[in-house]
């Protein structure tokens, strides 16, 4: 783990070229090292971070209760169910991530991909593709708890790695979007491809629970509009949810923590199957490692890579344990975003929203403002033009909402 605070020093980089970027690119302009084509001398520092080391204690921890966790299972009679393999899971996944990241960070500074923090005054690269840990993490967290209730019992398999073929599908779909910006139409549409595996190992009825005891079945032919119509539009709507609602630091991997870590309780409280559970205590760790080093001042921006993957999931997650009404209420922030984006798109004006969205209004000590007349372009937005503050202080009021919603989502879920 690397824990020096590089100093200032200038870098080569390209003038950035202009793209259809999508709106919650709210703090990076994509630079690259200077090659052999022509590029301009910018002074930037990289991001630092004084309290990096401290990363090492917590990856020596993480790891002595992941191994600690499967010395009981293997040496008392367990069957690693319930509580347990979801605690593994979770301690796994973040164990990995914060051995990953690191060094991911490294590589993405050797390699010039890193972007511009547009909420800091001075200019500060950060890297990028931070989501890419996350990749791993949850796909070996869940592989590894999976294969040690296998040989510990009958475990059905294929539920899990139709969790991971989501994850990986969707977080691919970032990585180009990362590297080639599509456009926020096809990459809405293309997310929702990455549901398909689901509908191989679908789990019980077809239905989704309400709270009271109702629920919503769909019988006979009637599934076809559940598989093939909700399913997609709920995966790419949460993964592009959790995508359009980021752009500060800290505020994407706490908001993905916070409401996977509602619809954990949710699905435990409604008895859902074990590969929900599963499936949220993999994304909660994920999240809790990236927020580590995404968190005010971020060294790492965890890309729609991230974001897309983890907010497919999420959508996964509830869609295997018929909790998709309560992820619609956890996600409840984010629909600020959804419906001025409609809004805004009707009359003709997100072209103008998108730019103001990259250019905040940052104050002499570090407040942030609203551009002139774009108080309601997005949520934060409408936050600052309320009550002017600094990024970490909105980044916490942000993360409040969802955690509110989150908790709505939970009472609601044992009514």
């Amino acid at each position: 783990m690397v824990g020096h605070s590089p100093s200032s020093r200038s870098v080569q980089i390209s003038t950035p070229k202009t793209t259809d970027q999508p709106l919650n690119d709210l703090r990076v302009h994509r630079v690259s090292v200077a090659s052999e084509t022509s590029s301009a001398s910018v002074s930037a520092k990289q991001s630092s971070w004084d309290a990096i080391p401290t990363s090492h204690a917590l990856v020596l921890t993480l790891a002595a209760a992941t191994a600690f966790i499967g010395l009981l299972v293997l040496t008392v009679p367990l069957n690693l169910s319930d509580g347990l393999a979801t605690a593994m899971t979770a301690l796994l996944a973040m164990t990995i991530v914060f051995v990953l990241t690191p060094p991911l960070i490294r590589k993405m500074h050797a390699s010039g991909m890193v972007g511009q923090d547009v909420n800091r005054r001075e200019k500060t690269l950060v890297a990028e593709l931070g989501g890419i840990a996350a990749l791993f993490a949850f796909s070996v967290s869940l592989s590894l708890v999976i294969g040690v209730r296998k040989l510990l019992g009958n475990v059905a398999e294929p539920p899990f790695l139709a969790a991971i073929s989501v994850f990986f599908m969707a977080a691919m779909i970032g990585l180009i979007d990362d590297i080639s910006d599509l456009r926020q139409r096809l990459k809405a549409i293309a997310v929702g491809f990455a549901a398909l595996p689901l509908m191989l190992v679908h789990l019980g009825q077809t239905e989704i629970g309400f709270p009271l005891g109702y629920v919503w079945t769909f019988p006979g032919d009637w599934r076809l509009l559940y598989w093939l119509i909700l399913v997609p539009i709920g995966v790419s709507g949460v993964a592009n949810a959790m995508n359009m609602s980021a752009g500060y630091n800290g505020l994407e991997t706490g908001q993905i923590a916070v409401v996977s870590g509602a619809l954990l309780l949710v699905a435990e409280l409604r008895g859902a199957p074990d590969v929900s559970l599963l499936v949220f205590g993999s994304v909660v760790g994920c999240a809790l490692g990236l927020y580590y080093f995404n968190r005010f001042p971020a060294r790492v921006f965890i890309g729609d890579v991230g974001t897309l993957g983890l907010g497919a999931a999420i959508a996964a997650g509830a869609i295997l344990a018929h909790i998709e009404f309560y992820g619609l209420i956890a996600i409840g922030p984010a629909f600020y975003e959804l419906f001025a984006t409609i809004s805004y798109g009707i009359k003709k004006n997100n072209g103008h929203r998108k730019e103001a969205c990259k250019h905040p209004v940052i104050q002499e000590d570090g407040t942030l403002r609203p551009p002139h007349g774009a108080g309601r372009y997005t949520l934060a937005f409408a936050l600052l033009s309320w009550h002017p503050m600094k990024e970490k202080q909105l980044v916490l009021a942000l993360l409040a909402l969802y955690a509110v919603c989150g908790l709505v989502a939970v009472l609601l879920s044992v009514m």
